[in-house]
């Protein structure tokens, strides 16, 4: 995952202009009810980005390589956008959009096809939900990401 996130802020500085340091990840299982899940959450004013737990594993088991690393990709790259302050849901899915179409020629790529058409095309059975209004991350078990924003940790011994 540091490996990708690193690609996915290269990604948004050369497209956008735009960059953020100081970022943690916490994976934390927030579950999935009736087949939604929420992808990751990122919280205005925050330093860390929450990605779900429950459907990377179940992701992980059931999808090639390529799939994995182009859905930890679109997650890691909407929350870095809700990073930087997009924080309505439609300019935030449409700025991923860009920089993904932008950064992969291959209008195949699974980042594109997920950017482009949604979680559904790789998993019809599960549906996306970004924008969680009840859950409360005080309550939630994280395990933190060692070295996921390199950049940051420059200064530790």
């Amino acid at each position: 995952m540091p490996d990708i996130f690193e690609k996915v802020k290269d990604d948004v500085r050369r497209v956008v202009g735009h960059h953020r340091a100081g970022l943690s990840l916490g994976l934390v299982d927030m579950g999935m009810f009736n087949g939604n899940f929420i992808g990751g959450m990122f919280f205005p004013g925050g330093t860390m980005i929450l990605m779900n737990r429950t459907p990377l594993k179940i992701i992980i088991t059931e999808q090639p390589n390529n799939i994995v690393w182009a859905y930890t990709y679109h997650i890691l790259l909407h929350e870095y956008i809700h990073s930087l302050g997009v924080f309505d849901e439609h300019a935030c899915r449409t700025i991923t959009r860009e920089i993904t179409e932008k950064t992969f020629s291959n209008l195949s790529h699974p980042a594109v096809v997920l950017a482009r058409r949604g979680l559904g095309t790789y998993f019809p059975n599960l549906h996306l939900i970004y924008a969680p209004s009840d859950i409360d991350p005080s309550e939630m078990e994280i395990e933190y990401v060692r070295g996921f924003d390199r950049e940051s940790q420059t200064y530790f011994a």
